[in-house]
């Protein structure tokens, strides 16, 4: 069945509804249907509105946006991104014989994308359909706080090239958001079938005209977490150039974290100039052509302050270029063979480390080696690394870092949901050669949970990971998320506590735990921005969360 015509602003469907996520949208009798057309390929024969008359409408009491596409019309109203192409096709595979297609993919983040800054200050619910020759498709938010910008995935599917898979989620998007968008990416260049998609607003909707502006509280009187845990281990934060760039930021980290992880900058693709290695095959066909100078906005911050970093990450199946994996740094090539890429695998991680040793002698305290092989279905992820090194990858990885890093260093393997008792076993399966090699130092917990997640259970899982590869452990993107109740910062606090606490206890009975980091510096920076995971609010207030921090140093 086709879908009514739906009100767009900005390549951003509009509908003047009463909108809930658990109920059906009720259209009204006289509801007319305009268009704002922002974007390129948009097609439509609607009546142009100004983004001034939408916003008169939403002021309106009971104005809600909301985006419903299933391509069976004549026009496209999702604008491409980046260098991708858009268009409606025709798709046997999709239920109304209709599709986007999405084309002409260079990396990972071009794709498909609507403008909803409508939506601001409310919770979404996201839905869509997809298949694709990638092995997954997400749906990301992005936007703007504080001039830092945000990518936050709301939800994922794996896909299949011949059969439809259909996800949905829900994000809270913060009211201090600017510059907001809704797109479809894939981590893989293939190209990319939409059968439907869908945005709602869940529960009453709020209108935000601009962005709320935040005022950043004073911090200078907070209590230290670095000195509260001065004897038990390293404190640390996640960072980005914006952020050091922020005096009100920039005094607060220096003030309370002794270690620091860039967010993305040490990232295989902020590193490797796949465009430079594919312009010149012959020149790099062993060795990628790497840049560096991105870098030290983060790496001079860590010096200066004396603070350690912690190297993140070396060999990922995300974040890569796919370019890395073909011979000709062209995916539309063949694909590189074991020999070659275990070459460009340990001419990376040299190159890597001999440039952060050479220009910043004793700064990286850690690094990931590799970040998540073990998938979540079980086994090892069968990622590009797997299918052109092949199942040993994991050590070859570990044996060049061993072989590269400098004195001091430690070597770790990092990963998501290692506490789970299933992933347990198949990381410690393929990391005990490892360890009989001497080739790993340490077991990263990434540790994005939220108040559900079993403490004891995850005790158990650093102790496992030390008695049986002999270990030290570092807590590396810790993030908490909060329940919805109507108490909720009062039940995080009391959970990041007790948390603390079982992570002490394993300190003082002799778990080598050297290195805690927070994954971000508030909530709404937060890359999980709508489970408020962190210790500081968004106008640096502290929450109940950082106290009970402070108070398991002392009290344990």
């Amino acid at each position: 069945m086709k879908k009514n015509p739906i009100i767009t602003c900005a390549a951003l469907l509009l509908a003047l509804t009463l909108t809930s996520c658990s109920t059906e949208q009720q259209k009204k009798p006289d509801e007319t249907t305009v268009t704002t057309q922002t974007s390129e390929n948009v097609q439509t024969t609607e009546s142009v509105v100004t983004t001034q008359e939408i916003k008169e409408e939403m002021s309106t009491e009971n104005s809600v946006p909301s985006i419903s596409e299933d391509f069976t019309g004549d026009k496209i109203l999702i604008g491409k991104r980046g260098s991708a192409s858009v268009e409606i096709v025709d798709d046997d595979k999709a239920a109304d014989g209709k599709a986007l297609f999405i084309s002409g993919r260079k990396e990972a983040w071009n794709g498909a994308e609507y403008k909803a800054d409508l939506f601001r200050g409310n919770e979404i619910d996201v839905k869509g359909s997809f298949r694709s020759e990638n092995a997954s498709v997400r749906v990301t938010i992005q936007y703007n706080i504080q001039g830092n910008t945000s990518y936050n995935m709301i939800f994922a599917v794996n896909t299949k090239a011949d059969k439809y898979t259909s996800g949905n989620g829900k994000y809270t998007i913060p009211a201090n958001a600017d510059n907001i968008i809704v797109y479809v990416e894939s981590d893989t260049l293939n190209d990319i079938y939409v059968d439907n998609i869908s945005v709602d607003v869940c529960g009453e909707y709020k209108y935000y005209e601009k962005a709320l502006k935040t005022e950043l509280v004073d911090t200078s009187d907070y209590p230290s977490l670095k000195e509260a845990y001065a004897d038990l281990f390293r404190i640390g934060m996640a960072v980005s150039p914006t952020i050091l760039g922020k005096p009100d930021y920039n005094a607060l980290i220096k003030a309370q974290f002794n270690s620091i992880t860039c967010e993305n900058d040490m990232k295989p693709d902020a590193i490797i100039d796949i465009y430079k290695s594919k312009k010149d095959p012959d020149t790099y066909r062993e060795a990628p052509a790497m840049k560096f100078d991105h870098l030290k906005t983060e790496l001079n911050f860590a010096k200066e302050n004396g603070m350690t970093v912690r190297g993140h990450t070396l060999v990922w199946h995300s974040q890569t270029p796919e370019g890395l994996f073909y011979v000709e740094y062209d995916k539309s090539g063949e694909l590189a063979d074991r020999e070659l890429m275990l070459k460009r695998m340990e001419n990376y991680i040299k190159g890597v480390m001999e440039w952060t040793t050479e220009n910043y002698p004793g700064l990286i305290s850690a690094w990931d080696v590799v970040n998540e092989a073990a998938d979540d279905a079980g086994g090892m992820r069968q990622s590009l690394w797997y299918k052109t090194v092949g199942e040993d990858y994991i050590q070859k990885a570990f044996e060049f870092a061993r072989k590269y890093a400098p004195e001091g260093a430690k070597l770790f393997y990092n990963d998501y949901n290692s506490f789970q008792k299933k992933k347990q076993e198949d990381i410690l399966a393929f990391l005990k050669p490892i360890a009989e090699a001497g080739n790993i130092d340490g077991v990263g917990m990434q540790s994005h949970v939220g108040t559900w997640m079993n403490i004891n259970e995850y005790a158990n899982a650093l102790q496992r990971y030390h008695d049986e590869l002999g270990v030290e452990i570092n807590i590396t993107e810790l993030d908490i998320g909060a329940d919805k109740s109507d108490n909720w910062e009062e039940k995080q606090g009391k959970y990041f506590g007790d948390f603390m606490a079982k992570v002490i206890e394993l300190r003082k009975s002799g778990v080598p735990i050297t290195s805690l980091t927070l994954w971000g510096i508030s909530d709404s920076l937060s890359w999980k921005a709508s489970d408020r995971p962190l210790v500081f609010r968004d106008d640096l207030s502290r929450k109940p969360a950082f106290d009970a921090m402070i108070d398991a140093a002392k009290n344990n």
